[in-house]
């Protein structure tokens, strides 16, 4: 894997760019267009939107001389699997602190990937013992990463994305969007659109829909870290623009994290007809946004950025450690 300079940060290239933008003719209204940014193909080995953070975070890692890369996440986690994929194949070890999460094949899948992959979970019964258990079992040159990716190195890989998504609309690839629609997680990934944004002419608010409950995420968070990425890129992003620029969207979480929502199942099903397969815990209740928008025909031109990877789990099979499956909410020992 090859090594680039952006600007005063090196970054570790995984991903193949720009990923492509379509228009889903069969989910668009009238009057009103449904277009896919596919951050799900930034990797075909896994890639989905903790791609483009991994880039920054494992060249940094390498900067400081790390041996392991450790995480955090909830069993099942997206940014875990992604993490334990990329990281051992930068020849790190890579380990992460699981937390309980409502079960579903796909999360499982998920953890059995990221095992066979070579990660060392660590099951933590909730969130209150994570400290404990980082504590017992940390190393000497350990480098930690937040849930997500989400710190200031993390999330540049999505200010990258933002000049990117300009780039493409001055090519002629797509209208400029009338508005963004994205998941909001850990925030890392709104925080760098927030700050890349502001380095373009593109005008579009961010639409980021809440799939975490308050205060795991803010808007008064996101900002900060968008100020912080905005930064340490050598731009200036006030918060007043930053504030116009993003709008939360609270209604889409239902019963919360990890949980199935019925406009969420909605959207599943409408997705897959489109060829768009979605998951429950983020994209099913972000796209659910989007094709709200686009029913009403409030926006002429919105873009959903599809943050889950196409990569496959097919394959995947295996038992999860006993201690792992005790993590799945609602049951002691599924």
């Amino acid at each position: 894997m090859a090594t680039e300079r952006k600007g005063s940060m090196q970054v570790l290239e995984l991903g193949s760019y720009p990923t492509r933008v379509d228009r889903l003719e069969s989910l668009c209204g009238t009057g009103s267009n449904l277009w896919v940014k596919h951050d799900d193909a930034t990797n075909p080995r896994y890639g989905g939107n903790k791609v483009r953070k991994l880039e920054y975070l494992l060249a940094d890692a390498s900067r400081v001389g790390a041996r392991r890369i450790v995480t955090f996440g909830a069993v099942g986690s997206h940014h875990v699997l992604a993490t334990a994929v990329h990281g051992v194949a930068a020849g790190f070890e890579v380990a992460a602190l699981l937390t309980p999460l409502p079960f579903s094949e796909h999360a499982r899948g998920n953890v059995r990937w990221a095992l066979q992959a070579g990660l060392t979970a660590y099951a933590c019964p909730s969130l209150a013992a994570l400290p404990f258990t980082l504590a017992r079992t940390h190393r000497r040159r350990d480098y930690l990463v937040p849930p997500g990716g989400s710190s200031a190195t993390g999330s540049a890989g999505y200010a990258d994305a933002a000049v990117e998504l300009a780039r493409q609309v001055r090519d002629g690839e797509l209208p400029e969007p009338d508005v963004i629609v994205v998941a909001l997680g850990s925030g890392g990934t709104v925080a760098g659109l927030l700050a890349g944004l502001e380095e373009t002419t593109l005008r579009c608010p961010v639409h980021a829909v809440r799939v975490v409950p308050w205060p795991m995420v803010s808007g008064a968070s996101v900002i900060a870290l968008a100020r912080t990425v905005a930064r340490r890129r050598g731009k200036a992003a006030s918060v007043s623009a930053l504030r116009k620029r993003l709008v939360l969207v609270e209604d889409r979480l239902g019963r919360g994290y990890g949980y199935a929502t019925s406009w969420g199942e909605e959207a599943m099903a409408r997705g897959r007809g489109a060829g768009l397969e979605l998951e429950a815990t983020y994209t099913a209740k972000a796209c659910s946004h989007a094709l709200r928008l686009v029913d009403a025909g409030a926006h002429g031109e919105v873009l959903y950025w599809h943050t889950l990877s196409s990569a496959s789990h097919e394959g995947v099979e295996g038992d999860l450690p006993p201690e792992l499956e005790r993590l799945w909410v609602g049951s002691s020992n599924r």
